[in-house]
Order: structure tokens, then C-alpha cells, then sequence
């Protein structure tokens, strides 16, 4: 690491690099981010449209045969109406709804207890309904009952009378069948119009598995149909099709908003998707009710299978960009050190300048950049610099003979001024002395004028004045001295 950053702080050419593409660098990564953003959108609502267009669709094509089956079995409720106390009559309209519709697999009609003052119940079904194809050319038997139970007990029967209504429902057992069926339950009514029974058409699921299994707009998606109390009853996973309803196994594990939401549109009956965790995998699932019946269709969607390509076209986009900002830094520090190579060579004859080589001149160039204007300049600078170097010299060594007689006449000068200071040194020693006298004498008479006599002040007035001509006659030399030394000066 110190030998990286050693090399950055001494390559203006890394540095200059490195900057260059971490700037493109910044701005590639916000072009990508905003790409990014909006495919990613793009991609999202693509698939959200291909997802409900083909629930659409599914819902549509299961619906159309869930409305054959009512219009059908409301036409026979409508016919046998008019003959309900006929057992024979209503045993061949059984037999007849199920040779004339290849959807069905069987026909039951259970009257009321108190109808016949008995159980009753005619049931026609096909022999084999293991495919499609062998359902549609199975004979057609009859039955006094639909299972060993009790018709009283079973759900096709009980739901419509306990709600007094048509409905789509699961039977209570298989019945005859070797397949799941699902059965429309329809109210039976005498003359008064009391409910007196009810008509029960099957039809196989499988009619509708072939329609799911091929719902799958995405490879690794599946379609499923949920019933009225949350029950699936088309999934590709059989072993969730049982009689737990998918609402209560959801909502007993751990809470889950998004979950707990999606659920809720579900029971309202709306339509639309959600994202949320399946088996702890992300997932999207589109989700519409069929018309009027309770029942759900879904379709399920790993997020990884709908984003994926926009993943991989952003690995791929990232690791192209990757290459590409190391050729670029790569082509900047070869260009950019080919160009600025005559910036090294003006560095290093600026070294031999400074440590006194004025000689190494730079070589000349024919670059008509910048660069070769300041190498051309440089050089330039370089022999001015020597010319001016050859004039000092010359001017030193005259400077040089000029200081040498300064230097003699200082120490002249030195010489005259000793001499002088020692000469003012005997004048003041020679004056101390008058001074002391005119000093005492003062002294004396400022003590003892009223004393004195007219005789000893006199005398005290010629001692100072005799004193005073001493220094006086001091102080002309010294005058003299200094007008001398001034004019030779």
C-alpha cells in the first residue's frame, strides 16, 4: 500500500487517470441506476400485463364451462320441475343430462325427506372417468346412492339447502369416481315454489387441471384455483389440495403484512397481485375471482424468473462497464504520460538548475501545444539564465577589487577612529579633574556664603574661574579635532 501511494503522489499521470475515470465511473454508475430504474419498471409492468392477461384468459376459459354446466342445469331444473313426482321420469332426464353433455361425469337429484317420505335419490354417473377422452365414451350407470354415506350428510347436498342457493361446491366424498369431481348444486322447487330438493351436476377437475397446468406465462411459474373457503382445488403441488383452507395455514405461521393483505383482497373478491414470501422465496401472485362463484384463480411468479433477464442484462452491462473503465484507465496513463513526458524532462533540468548546472539545456521541440510552447520557453529561460550568470561573474570580479580597497580604507578609518576614541579619552581624564574643583568649590560656597568674607569669595571666584579657562581651552581642542576630522571626512 505506502508503495501504491508513493507512486500516486509521484505520477501526475496516475493521479490525472484516475481521476478521469473515477468521474466517468460516478457518472457511468447514475446512467446505469436510471437505466436500471425504468427497465426494471419496464420489465415489471410487462409482466405484470402478460401475468393478468393469462389469468384473464384462464378465468375465461374455465368460466365458459362453468356457465355450459349452470345454463344446462338449469334447463333440466326447469324440465323436471314439471314432472317432480315421476321417479321414472326424472331417472332418464338424469341419464339424458349426462349423455348429452361430454363436461359432465355425473347427475344426482336427492329430494327432501318429506317430499317421497323417504330418501330419494337417482344418480347417473360415467364408467370410466381416468381421461378426458374415456369419460366422453364410457357408458353411463345408475345409482341409488352417490357414496356410503348418507346424501343428508354430503356437502353437494346440505350447502344449497342450509343456504338457499346455487352454488359451485365440493362433494362431501368421490363418489363413484376415481377422479375429484367438483359439483353445481342447484335448488329443486315443487309447484308452491318450497324447496324440495336438489340437482347436482359433477364435473371433473380435470377438465380444469388441463387448463391450469397450461397457464404459465413464465417457465418456472404455476397456476392454482382456490374454492370458497380457501380451499385449493387445483394446485400442482396434490398434496395441498386437502380439506385445510390455505387462508388458515397462512395465517398461522408467522405474521406476514404483506401476506395478511393479499389475503384480505382475496376474501373481498378483488383483483390484482402482491409480493410476497412463498417457502422463502420471493414471489408475485396474481389473483382474480370467478364470476359470481367463490372461487380464486392464482397465479404464482418467483421474482427471480420475471427481474431475472434484468439482472442478467445488468451483470452484463456491469461487467462490460468494469472492462471498460480498466482499458480507459489503462489508455489515460499511457496517453496522458506520452504527453506529458516533456513536463519530467523540464522537472529534471529544473533539479540541475537548482543545484547549479545552468549548462544542461532542454532540447528543442516541434510540438506547437502548450507543452512545447513551455519546453521552447524553457529554454529560452535556460540561456538568458546562463548570459545573466556570465555578467554577475563579471561583475563580482570587479566588485571583488572594489571591496578590497573599501576593505583597506575601513581599517583606516578603524584606525583614525582608535586614535580618535584614545585621544577623547585623555581630553575627558584631563577635564574630570576642573570639573571636580568647580563642582567643590561651588559646593562650598553654596554651605558657607553667609560666613564668607568679601576676600574668600573673591579668591573662590578666580579658582573657578582659573578651572573654567582649563576646560575651556579642553574643549577648543576637542572642537579642533572634530572640524579636522570632519573636512577629511
Amino acid at each position: 500500500m505506502p508503495k501504491i501511494l508513493k507512486l500516486l503522489r509521484a505520477r501526475m499521470s496516475v493521479r490525472l487517470s484516475l481521476w478521469v475515470v473515477t468521474f466517468v465511473a460516478i457518472l457511468l454508475v447514475a446512467t446505469l441506476t436510471v437505466l436500471y430504474h425504468f427497465s426494471h419498471q419496464a420489465v415489471k409492468e410487462e409482466a405484470v400485463a402478460k401475468a393478468m392477461l393469462t389469468l384473464d384468459r384462464t378465468v375465461l376459459a374455465i368460466d365458459n364451462v362453468l356457465v355450459k354446466v349452470e345454463v344446462a342445469g338449469r334447463m333440466m331444473r326447469w324440465n323436471m320441475e314439471r314432472h317432480l313426482d315421476d321417479p321414472k321420469a326424472l331417472s332418464h332426464d338424469c341419464r339424458k343430462m349426462v349423455e348429452d353433455n361430454p363436461m359432465l361425469i355425473g347427475c344426482a337429484i336427492a329430494m327432501d325427506t318429506s317430499f317421497f317420505h323417504r330418501q330419494f335419490i337417482i344418480y347417473t354417473y360415467r364408467e370410466d372417468t381416468s381421461t378426458e377422452d374415456a369419460a366422453r365414451h364410457s357408458k353411463v350407470l345408475e345409482s341409488d346412492h352417490y357414496d356410503d354415506n348418507s346424501y343428508l350428510e354430503q356437502t353437494w347436498y346440505t350447502h344449497p339447502m342450509e343456504y338457499r342457493e346455487d352454488s359451485w361446491v365440493r362433494p362431501y366424498e368421490q363418489g363413484e369416481y376415481d377422479v375429484k369431481p367438483t359439483t353445481y348444486s342447484l335448488l329443486v322447487r315443487d309447484a308452491k315454489r318450497d324447496t324440495v330438493g336438489v340437482l347436482g351436476l359433477d364435473v371433473s377437475l380435470n377438465w380444469f387441471s388441463g387448463i391450469i397446468k397450461d397457464t404459465k406465462p413464465f417457465p418456472n411459474s404455476y397456476c392454482a384455483m382456490i374454492g370458497r373457503r380457501g380451499r385449493y382445488i387445483i394446485h400442482p403441488d396434490t398434496t395441498k389440495v386437502d380439506d385445510h383452507s390455505v387462508f388458515e395455514r397462512i395465517s398461522g405461521t408467522e405474521r406476514d403484512t404483506k401476506m395478511e393483505m393479499l389475503i384480505e383482497s382475496m376474501i373481498a373478491g378483488e383483483t390484482g397481485y402482491n409480493e410476497v414470501d412463498i417457502d422463502g422465496q420471493s414471489c408475485y401472485v396474481f389473483y382474480k375471482p370467478f364470476r359470481q362463484r367463490g372461487w380464486i384463480a392464482t397465479i404464482v411468479c418467483p421474482k427471480s424468473e420475471i427481474m431475472g433477464s434484468t439482472t442478467r442484462l445488468l451483470s452484463a452491462v456491469l461487467a462490460i462497464a468494469i472492462v471498460g473503465l480498466i482499458l480507459l484507465l489503462l489508455f489515460c496513463i499511457f496517453y496522458i504520460s506520452r504527453n506529458v513526458r516533456p513536463l519530467g524532462l523540464l522537472a529534471q533540468t529544473a533539479r540541475r538548475l537548482s543545484e547549479g548546472h545552468y549548462d544542461d539545456l532542454v532540447p528543442d521541440t516541434r510540438r506547437v501545444d502548450e507543452i512545447g510552447s513551455l519546453q521552447n520557453s524553457f529554454k529560452a529561460m535556460q540561456e538568458s539564465i546562463a548570459n545573466r550568470i556570465d555578467e554577475i561573474r563579471q561583475v563580482n570580479a570587479r566588485l571583488e577589487d572594489s571591496n578590497a580597497a573599501l576593505q583597506e580604507a575601513s581599517d583606516r578609518a578603524q584606525e583614525a577612529e582608535r586614535t580618535m576614541n584614545e585621544f577623547l579619552v585623555n581630553l575627558s581624564d584631563q577635564m574630570l579633574q576642573p570639573v571636580v574643583n568647580i563642582e567643590q568649590v561651588v559646593g562650598d560656597v553654596r554651605k558657607n556664603y553667609r560666613q564668607m568674607t568679601q576676600q574668600e569669595a573673591e579668591d573662590m571666584m578666580n579658582k573657578i574661574h582659573t578651572e573654567t579657562d582649563i576646560v575651556t581651552d579642553l574643549l577648543y581642542q576637542l572642537l579642533e579635532v572634530s572640524q579636522k576630522e570632519g573636512g577629511k571626512a
